[in-house]
């Protein structure tokens, strides 16, 4: 694993996205199911709101490519919420906040969490929400 994908595990990332909640989460839609990490895809799963259309916690889990089995437990999480001037504003928390049962079995390393965190980076300069100085490589 590359020093950046360990900064990017120990301190998260945030920032604020140019698009309002509906089309984050359609862009989540429409991408998230692209994503791979060796034999697996991701795929959003439980989806909390502690305030009904304003903030999102959203589970992701992984998913056999082959057999379609979805792991029991998440790989991590995304936390989505909307702010006044139209933005996003968008984080996935540090692995140490990541206290879900299962977790550190499914992924001791980070792999899985860490190919999540650079694929969705790439899918938002892609769709030109944020500019990085080139593609992140995804595992």
């Amino acid at each position: 694993m590359s020093s950046f994908a360990r900064v990017l595990l120990e301190e998260g990332v945030e920032f604020e996205l140019p698009v309002d909640l509906a089309e984050l989460i359609s862009l989540l839609d429409r991408v998230m199911p692209r994503f791979t990490c060796e034999k697996y895809g991701y795929q959003l799963a439980t989806v909390t709101r502690a305030q009904l259309g304003t903030r999102w916690h959203v589970l992701v889990k992984l998913a056999d490519r082959v057999t379609g089995r979805t792991m029991d437990a998440p790989v991590g999480c995304i936390e989505m919420e909307k702010l006044e001037n139209g933005k996003v504003r968008f984080r996935i928390p540090p692995r140490a906040e990541q206290d879900y049962p299962g977790i550190k079995e499914l992924d001791p390393q980070g792999r899985f969490y860490s190919a999540l965190i650079f694929h969705l980076l790439n899918a938002f300069q892609d769709d030109k929400l944020i500019e990085l100085p080139g593609v992140l490589p995804t595992l």
